[in-house]
């Protein structure tokens, strides 16, 4: 037997002015595709040959130029063309949120399964992975025979979900049978900073997901909580769950339903978690916390969220409060200009400069009199680390704060970047990264932790971003009561 493989993957956010091309995706084909995907000795150890298309895999960032989509959209269907008449079945890791520009329906993976599901045809078994923080409709549940999202946000539990689908689909491909999952769509729009599965209400929701796959009925079940970051009639949160055969239909209809209601009537536990507050309060919490390492989070420019990593409001804050003796370090500012002034300096010389793109107020310039202090690299990336640029360590006059200036919209995660960058995470007192939530590689690593409620293209205050083509009502949205499922 033979199965085809193809990943799509991006969080899309239209506040965000830049488009991505083709350039900024990491694009894999053959072998490291199949590898990339982390499931070659599911499908191998079952003796089943992996066709490969493409992996394509695109950090948090605007809107994709159509180009880039076209692109990809074609090399998935062009090998999936070449070989429909070898394959048995079809395993797809795709986001949900990725969102194009100039394409009609917005939205990349549900396009690609209408025409995937054409050259297809109707019974060939097709598997899907999503995010969480992806869009799913009744269109796309029709054109797949299984489909789950990551339980975990922050997603420790990706790559186990990936392998979690690819082992049902061999059992669907080993012993064939009809299964369509049953959908349940819920007028409730989150980010995913309300959303965090630690605490309520995605703790139990996530234990009654478990709980409804204990029976034999429910071949899988998952809660999508859906994505806000582009305008699209795709929005909203959904109760996803397949039926073993078809004669479970029924009873997975009312797990569906009872999950949803579960959703429904816990909504206003959809709430910010731990500390948070507005600029000023979030980073006087920080300097007050007596110990290390406390960590401030710039969650209107998370760029785990398609941020551009401009913003300099929480730097500009720093430097009008006095943080005394403590060390700062801010990772980082997105300043290619500001990079390239760097780029001819040698470490140990002062600088002058101006850091912020002045696209608007949020990135308004700082004058910076400091110390170019180190130049590292700046990285992205989970266990496999990419470099995408240089990364200068500049060392401020006024203040204990370091600054990393950096090209690109890094998102400063791991222990592993600061090594990259040049610097010890644990030197600081205080750190400042592009994040909603905190990364679950950081949690381990800090003390302390507040969420700023600051503005920007990822703002927290969904209520306060104007939608247009969503359904309504809509909560929070909207003041609603009554639970009505949207068709």
């Amino acid at each position: 037997m033979k199965v085809f493989v193809a990943h799509m993957t991006s969080e899309c956010n239209e506040h965000v002015r830049k488009d991505a091309t083709l350039d900024d995706f990491l694009l894999l084909y053959g072998d490291e595709c199949i590898d990339a995907m982390h499931v070659r000795d599911i499908f191998e150890g079952h003796g089943i040959q992996i066709v490969p298309s493409i992996f394509a895999s695109l950090h948090p960032s605007g809107m994709i130029e159509k180009a880039a989509f076209d692109y990809i959209c074609d090399t998935i269907l062009d090998t999936l063309k070449s070989n429909i008449d070898e394959i048995d079945a079809i395993y797809l890791q795709f986001h949900g949120a990725s969102g194009i520009r100039d394409l009609e329906e917005v939205s990349a993976e549900h396009v690609l399964l209408k025409r995937i599901r054409e050259i297809a045809g109707r019974y060939i078994p097709v598997a899907l992975v999503m995010d969480p923080h992806g869009n799913v409709t009744q269109d796309l549940v029709s054109r797949v025979n299984i489909v789950r999202c990551y339980r975990q946000s922050p997603h420790s539990d990706s790559v186990d979900t990936e392998r979690v689908v690819a082992e049902k689909l061999v059992d669907l491909m080993e012993h064939r049978r009809p299964m369509r999952p049953v959908m349940r769509k819920i007028p409730i729009m989150v980010g995913g900073e309300r959303s965090v599965s630690a605490m309520e209400p995605m703790c139990s929701i996530n234990r009654l997901l478990d709980e409804a796959e204990e029976d034999q009925r429910v071949f899988s079940c998952s809660y999508h909580i859906g994505y806000i970051r582009h305008d699209d009639d795709k929005l909203g949160a959904a109760v996803v769950v397949v039926p073993n055969d078809p004669g479970d239909t029924e009873y997975c209809a009312q797990v569906a339903e009872r999950i949803s209601r579960y959703a429904w009537d816990h909504r206003f536990e959809f709430k910010f978690t731990g500390n948070y507050g507005e600029l000023d309060e979030a980073v006087r919490a920080a300097i007050e916390f007596d110990g290390k390492t406390a960590v401030i989070t710039d969650s209107g420019d998370n760029c785990g969220a398609g941020g551009a990593g401009e913003s300099t409001l929480v730097l500009r804050e720093l430097l009008t409060q006095s943080v005394g003796k403590k060390r700062v370090l801010v990772a980082g500012i997105n300043d290619a200009g500001a990079c390239e002034e760097l780029s001819s300096v040698t470490v140990g010389s002062h600088v002058s400069f101006e850091l912020g793109t002045g696209f608007d107020d949020l990135s308004a310039p700082v004058a910076i009199e400091g110390t170019l202090a180190h130049i590292g690299e700046a990285a992205m990336g989970l266990g496999k680390i990419h470099v995408v640029g240089p990364c200068y360590v500049v060392s401020i006059d006024r203040a204990p704060i370091d600054v990393l200036v950096v090209n690109r919209n890094v998102q400063y995660g791991t222990m592993e970047q600061f090594a990259y960058a040049g610097v010890d995470f644990h030197d600081y007192d205080i750190v400042v990264v592009k994040m909603g939530y905190l990364d679950t590689y950081l949690i381990p690593e800090t003390a302390f932790h507040v969420m700023a409620l600051t503005d920007g293209p990822t703002i927290q205050r969904s209520e306060n971003i104007p939608f247009k083509r969503v359904y309504r009502p809509m909560w929070p949205i909207d003041d609603v009561d009554e639970l009505t499922f949207i068709k």
